[in-house]
């Protein structure tokens, strides 16, 4: 990811990487949280955060959120705001954006990076099949309104405290004035559909306060019989949006006023607040009116036991305890804080992405404001998969597919892109996407031109079938998508003039660029290594796909041909893994991407065991980068954080994790990216640093069960339950010593494991065979398998 200048039109351009210092001091920041405000430390609890005095900005507000709608809670005194949001709010619309006659030029742009006129291709590419996005048509996400409420009883409060219970996803806000208490609760039931706001007081004279709903630009707030509505429709294109608020009083009176109610004397109040787009479905007032009248059918009670009870069924599936540093490998970061941050991102997962919405985008679906830095959009050069990789390890492989559902929303748009700008079958897109189906390419060549988007987009597909082994969803679901990009990858995949070799391209390695002879920047070749990557790993699941469903054996054959003859990643005579298709010098040494280890995660073509000369090579390309500065936003840290846990380096890995802690995470523990003068919210690093958390103690990516693989000696001792392996398998470890002590086996299905452990320890089956070095052990569906160091047991 990168950013660039605000345009004519007040909305974030595409790409430029920002340089300077954060604004927020982090590091001192998060200690003071621990300290003082989250009671992070290692006695503290690690589901719940924190704080003793009310946010200033977004960076330090709290967020809800049932997958549809979410709010940011700030917690304020006198004035309390809720920034509102609907994860189909877009502006923007459907239109056919592809450009013309990109399959006659493509020949030559070809031709001229064949014959190292690598200057010339850059600039036929960039004038001829790279055109300008029409923002207007792309569009943005954008926030649904704010609820204001202020209060009679002013700023002089004591006994402060607000908190996000994670376990239970609820955001309270409590304090004292003039020795009365007054609590603030705000949950987003998705049983409901609804977000719920009670407010509450010990006050003889009860609570009294103003209450507003407003949005800035584009709506208008209204009153319909006992209820408030916030309607309206982006300009000049988007969805025609609709909330409906209601309110409920013990005691006291609401009189309604201007965008809102004024409320006197109550013990208690209850605020429901219901959206709904057309983004889907027609009549979003209709829908959220009907919405409203189911969720008024539950007491306060009712709904928060609803909510509490399908939440908890998510957020409980795993738990990871990290015991204290030993203090002879003392932490920059408290091991508390690394749980924290593990449960605060599946929290962040569960609340923003949930099965028939869309998935969570850059923010997840807390944005603020109108023109969000990218638009908010659907990146997917990386950062809108790596939201999805802690979703099957986690247990929480049924969230993934809201990713599923939009990536088949893109098909056909992608199939049309395929054909018209490339002359290929199957389908394409590129480095960004929207809920209005764009699929071509656009802008720079920078980061423009990167056919992959749906490729990676596939492999989702198939890791999903790989942790299920659901045949259903293979053939229904998987096969489909992977196929169509499979038949784009061979269709656009040319032999090289010299070594007959098939390399894919145009293309680039995201977002990086190599330097001409003359220290000009350019970005184009034929077969930068991340997309010979997706290549090989599109045609090897394709394929096996293919086998396992025993169709298509023809397209087997193509598959397995065109892997024979791919170009394959290259070890250049630095010892370093080549970006490019030659040895080239990097525009950007430190850049953020590090597309060309793809092979090493989420692909599958390195490995420290099977590939040693490969992971040596991309152990010094990992530590080039870093040397640079590279990591320097909080998903590169994450991706880098898994990169060292494929490998591993454990050290190194928990190095990464500590980098993103201190460089690249707000107050409220939301990852950043750096921004001038002010950091950016970006879920994702909060995502890929939760997967990279469970891959540096369990991997399953080969035909092994790999246990601690990449355990750093900060977390000596530790327990995780409810880990997933592929294969159908959940598991409970517990170490001590950097050693397993017990392991329980869970298979959804009869299956296979080879256990790896670590170095020196084995355990033994009854039989007496060990199964510490990769011997297979045969489990059977529905039993569980309890393992000590020298025992094993099936219950």
């Amino acid at each position: 990811m990168g950013r660039t200048p605000t345009d004519s039109a007040g909305l974030i351009s595409r790409r430029h990487m920002l340089t300077g210092s954060l604004a927020l001091n982090l590091l001192p920041a998060l200690a003071q949280a621990q300290a003082n405000d989250a009671g992070l430390s290692g006695t503290g609890p690690t589901k719940r955060l924190s704080f003793q005095k009310p946010a200033t900005h977004m960076m330090e507000a709290l967020p809800v959120g049932n997958g549809r709608m979410g709010a940011m809670v700030y917690g304020g005194v006198a004035t309390e705001r809720l920034q509102l949001n609907h994860i189909e709010l877009w502006a923007g619309r459907s239109v056919d954006d592809n450009p013309r006659g990109v399959p006659d030029v493509l020949p030559e742009i070809r031709r001229l990076l064949f014959a190292g006129q690598r200057a010339e291709a850059e600039k036929l590419a960039q004038s001829r099949i790279m055109p300008q996005m029409n923002f207007e048509d792309f569009g943005t996400y954008q926030m649904l309104g704010n609820l204001t409420l202020i209060f009679d009883h002013g700023d002089a409060a004591t006994d402060y405290r607000r908190d996000l219970d994670m376990s239970d996803a609820m955001a309270a806000t409590e304090y004292s004035v003039d020795g009365a208490r007054y609590r603030r609760s705000v949950i987003a039931s998705f049983p409901d559909k609804a977000l719920l706001i009670r407010l509450e007081t010990t006050a003889k004279a009860g609570l009294s306060l103003t209450l507003s709903l407003s949005r800035a630009q584009d709506a208008e707030v209204s009153h319909q019989g006992d209820q408030l509505y916030l309607t309206g429709k982006p300009q000049p294109f988007g969805v025609t949006f609709a909330a409906c608020l209601s309110c409920a009083l013990d005691s006291g009176s609401i009189e309604p006023i201007d965008g809102g109610y004024r409320i006197k004397g109550a013990r208690s109040v209850l605020i429901r607040i219901t959206g709904e787009t057309d983004l889907f479905q027609p009549d979003p007032a209709g829908r959220a009116r009907a919405a409203m009248t189911a969720a008024k059918t539950k007491t306060w009670e009712q709904a928060v036991s609803v909510q509490r009870a399908d939440h908890m069924a998510l957020f409980d599936r795993i738990d990871l305890s990290l015991e204290p540093a030993p203090a002879s490998h003392p932490a920059t970061i408290d091991n508390a804080l690394l749980e924290s941050y593990f449960n605060f991102g599946r929290y962040l997962f569960i609340s923003s992405c949930r099965p028939g919405a869309l998935p969570p985008n850059l923010q997840g679906l807390w944005c603020d404001g109108f023109t969000p830095p990218w638009q908010c959009d659907y990146h997917i050069n990386i950062n809108l998969q790596m939201n999805f990789w802690p979703a099957e390890v986690c247990g929480l492989g049924d969230l993934h597919q809201s990713l599923f559902d939009y990536a088949q929303r893109l098909k056909p748009f992608g199939e049309r892109t395929a054909r018209a700008v490339y002359d290929c079958n199957g389908m394409v897109a590129h480095y960004t996407t929207n809920p209005w189906g764009h699929t071509a390419q656009d802008g720079n060549t920078q980061y423009g031109l990167w056919p992959e988007g749906l490729a990676w987009l596939s492999l989702h597909f198939w890791e999903h079938y790989l942790f299920t082994r659901d045949d259903q969803f293979l053939a229904d679901q998987a096969y489909p998508f992977l196929r169509s990009a499979a038949d784009f990858t061979l269709d656009y995949l040319v032999a090289h003039p010299v070594t007959g070799k098939l390399v894919a391209g145009p293309a680039v390695s995201p977002e990086n660029g190599y330097r001409l002879p003359d220290g000009t920047v350019a970005y184009v070749d034929m077969g930068p290594t991340m997309s010979q990557s997706m290549a090989f790993t599109v045609l090897t699941h394709a394929s096996q796909a293919a086998q396992a469903l025993s169709i298509d054996a023809d397209f087997v054959t193509r598959c397995q041909a065109a892997i024979a003859r791919l170009d394959r990643m290259k070890i250049g005579a630095d010892g370093r893994v080549l970006e490019w298709s030659e040895p080239l010098a990097e525009g950007e040494p430190g850049h953020r991407h590090i597309s060309h280890l793809f092979g090493l995660y989420p692909g599958i073509e390195i490995d420290p065991v099977r590939t040693p000369d490969l992971a040596a090579a991309a152990r010094k390309t990992i530590d080039a980068r870093l040397q640079h500065g590279g990591g320097q936003t909080g998903w590169s840290a994450a991706w880098l954080s898994m990169y060292r846990a494929r490998l591993g380096d454990g050290h190194e890995a928990h190095a990464m994790l500590q980098k993103l802690l201190t460089d690249s995470t707000a107050p409220n523990l939301f990852d950043t990216h750096p921004g001038d003068p002010d950091p950016i919210f970006q879920i994702d690093g909060n995502l890929g640093a939760t997967a990279a958390i469970l891959e540096m103690l369990v991997q399953s990516h080969t035909d092994e069960l790999r246990l601690l693989p990449a355990l750093p000696a900060a977390w000596a001792g530790g327990q995780v339950k409810g880990v997933r392996a592929r294969g159908g398998l959940a598991l409970d470890l517990h170490w001590r010593n950097g050693l397993v002590t017990s392991l329980i086996l869970r298979p959804t299905r009869d299956m296979v494991v080879k256990p790896v452990l670590p170095k020196g320890q084995a355990l033994h089956s009854p039989s007496g065979v060990s199964t510490g070095h990769g011997e297979q052990i045969s489990l059977r569906a529905g039993r569980t398998y309890r393992f000590k160091p020298d025992s094993v047991r099936s219950l």
